[in-house]
C-alpha cells in the first residue's frame, strides 16, 4: 500500500517539480520507511512521556524512563555492530522495530499501571532507538549508491518534514477528542486517546518491520572493533569532537522530553502540546530549507555562533517563568537556533569524521562509538536535573533550565576549527 502510494508521489515529483534523478525500487522503499519511522516517532515520542508523568503528576516516572532509555541505546549499539558485522546490517534495522513496537505493547497491556514500570518501558526503547538508528545509517551505505545519495537525503528529509509536521497535532488532536470518555461512555481519565495513539504506534512498527523482511544484505564477516576505535591513540580531531558530544548531551538528556511536560503541565491540554510541536517542527523544517540557500562551509563557525546564542536566549524566559508567553518566544527561538545549529555540526561531524584515524573501514564503529559521550552527557545531565528539582523545587527546576540551555555553548572551546 504505501509502495503504491509514494509511487504516486514519486510520478508527481518527476512531472511538476523537474525531478529526474532516478532511485531504484529499494532505495525508493527505503526512503519512505525511514520518514515514517520519524512519523512513527513524531506520533508518539512525545505522548508516551506525556503519559507517564500525568498518571502521578510527577517527574519522577518520566526521569526514570529516559534515564534508562539513554543508558540502553549505547549497549544497543554495540550489540547491533556485532551482530550487524556477522548477519548483515539489516538485523540491527529488524531489531529496532521488534524493540520499538514492544514498547507500546508492553504499555497496551499494562495502561494504567505502566508508570510503575518505567526500566522496563525505558530498556524496551532504548533498544529499540539504539538497533534502529545503527541500522538505518548502515543501509543509508550499503543501500544507496553515491551518486543518489544526496538525492536520497533530499527526498527523505522531504518526507520526513512533511509528516514530523502532521504527526503530533494528529496525536494531540485524538487524544483531546476521546478525554474523558472510554467505549462504555464513561470516563477514564482522558487515557483511551492515549491508547489509540499508541495502537496505532504499534502497527506502524509492525508494518515497518514485515517490509523490511522484503530487503537482502549480504553478511559482512568482518569483527566489530569497537573497543580498538575507542582507544585509537593519535587521533586528536575525533576525540574533540567526542568531547563535543558529551557536552550535547548534557542539553539533549534534559530537553530531550522536558518541554512538552512543562507544556502539558501548562495548559493540561494534550491539543495544545500537538500544536506546539506542530508549530516548532514547521519552523524547523523553514529555517532548515532557508539554510539551503545560505549555508556553505565557510559559514559554518558563523552559524555555529549565532545559532547557539539563539537556542541559549529562548530559556532565559523560562528561567524567570514559564508562562504562554515565554513557552512561545522558546518555541521561536529554538526552533530556528536548533535547525541552524543541526546543519552546521552536522557538516562539522562528517568533516572529522572523513579525517579520522581508519575512518573508510570503521564507518560502522565509528558510528556507534560516538554514541558514549552522548550517552554519558545524557545520563548526567538528566541525574543532576532531577537532584536540583528534588532539592530546590520549582526554582532548581528553573536553574535547569537556564544552566542546560546554555551548556552547548561549551562546544567551541573543543571542536577542532580546521
Amino acid at each position: 500500500m504505501f509502495d503504491l502510494f509514494f509511487s504516486y508521489i514519486y510520478r508527481f515529483m518527476h512531472r511538476f517539480l523537474g525531478v529526474k534523478r532516478p532511485l531504484s525500487a529499494q532505495e525508493k522503499t527505503l526512503a519512505w520507511m525511514f520518514s515514517f519511522y520519524d512519523f512513527n516517532y513524531a506520533l508518539s515520542g512525545v505522548f508516551i512521556n506525556i503519559f507517564l508523568f500525568k498518571q502521578h503528576d510527577d517527574f519522577k516516572t518520566v526521569v526514570l524512563f529516559n534515564l534508562t532509555q539513554y543508558a540502553v541505546i549505547l549497549p544497543a549499539f554495540w550489540i547491533g555492530g556485532h551482530l550487524s558485522k556477522r548477519w548483515g546490517h539489516l538485523i540491527s534495522y529488524q531489531l529496532g522495530f521488534a524493540f520499538s513496537a514492544l514498547v507500546f505493547a508492553v504499555t497496551l497491556t499494562l495502561r494504567e499501571n505502566s508508570p510503575d514500570h518505567p526500566y522496563l518501558l525505558g530498556c524496551l526503547s532504548g533498544l529499540g532507538i539504539g538497533f534502529y538508528f545503527l541500522g538505518e545509517h548502515a543501509l543509508t551505505l550499503d543501500m544507496t549508491t553515491e551518486k543518489t545519495r544526496d538525492y536520497f537525503y533530499s527526498l527523505t528529509n522531504l518526507f520526513t518534514s512533511i509528516l514530523s509536521i502532521l504527526a503530533p497535532a494528529l496525536a494531540g488532536g485524538l487524544i483531546a477528542s476521546f478525554k474523558g470518555v472510554d467505549s462504555g461512555g464513561v470516563s477514564d481519565g482522558s487515557s483511551l486517546g492515549y491508547y489509540i495513539v499508541f495502537a496505532i504506534a504499534l502497527a506502524l512498527y509492525l508494518s515497518l518491520g514485515f517490509k523490511s523482511l522484503q530487503f537482502k544484505a549480504k553478511p559482512v564477516r568482518k569483527n566489530f572493533e569497537f573497543w580498538k576505535v575507542l582507544t585509537f591513540p593519535e587521533n586528536e580531531g575525533w576525540n574533540r569532537y567526542m568531547a563535543a558530544q558529551f557536552i550535547m548531551g548534557l542539553r539533549g538528556g534534559v530537553f530531550w522530553f522536558l518541554l512538552w511536560i512543562l507544556v502539558f503541565r501548562f495548559s493540561q491540554n494534550e491539543a495544545v502540546v500537538g500544536g506546539y510541536s506542530m508549530f516548532c517542527n514547521l519552523l524547523g523544517v523553514l529555517t532548515t530549507y532557508a539554510l539551503a540557500l545560505w549555508a556553505k562551509a565557510e559559514n559554518r563557525w558563523k552559524g555555529l555562533w549565532f545559532s547557539s546564542w539563539l537556542m541559549g536566549l529562548g530559556c532565559i524566559g523560562l528561567f524567570f517563568q514559564i508562562n504562554y508567553y515565554t513557552i512561545v518566544l522558546y518555541a521561536v527561538l529554538s526552533a530556528i537556533g536548533s535547525s541552524w545549529f543541526n546543519v552546521v555540526s552536522n557538516g562539522v561531524a562528517f568533516k572529522i569524521l572523513e579525517k579520522a584515524k581508519e575512518a573508510n573501514s570503521r564507518k560502522l564503529e565509528y558510528l556507534a562509538v560516538r554514541e558514549a559521550p552522548l550517552a554519558a552527557g545524557r545520563i548526567l545531565s538528566l541525574t543532576l536535573f532531577w537532584w536540583s528539582y528534588s532539592q530546590f523545587g520549582e526554582n532548581g527546576l528553573h536553574a535547569a533550565l537556564l544552566v542546560f540551555g546554555f551548556v552547548h555553548m561549551g562546544m567551541f572551546f573543543v571542536l577542532p576549527k580546521d
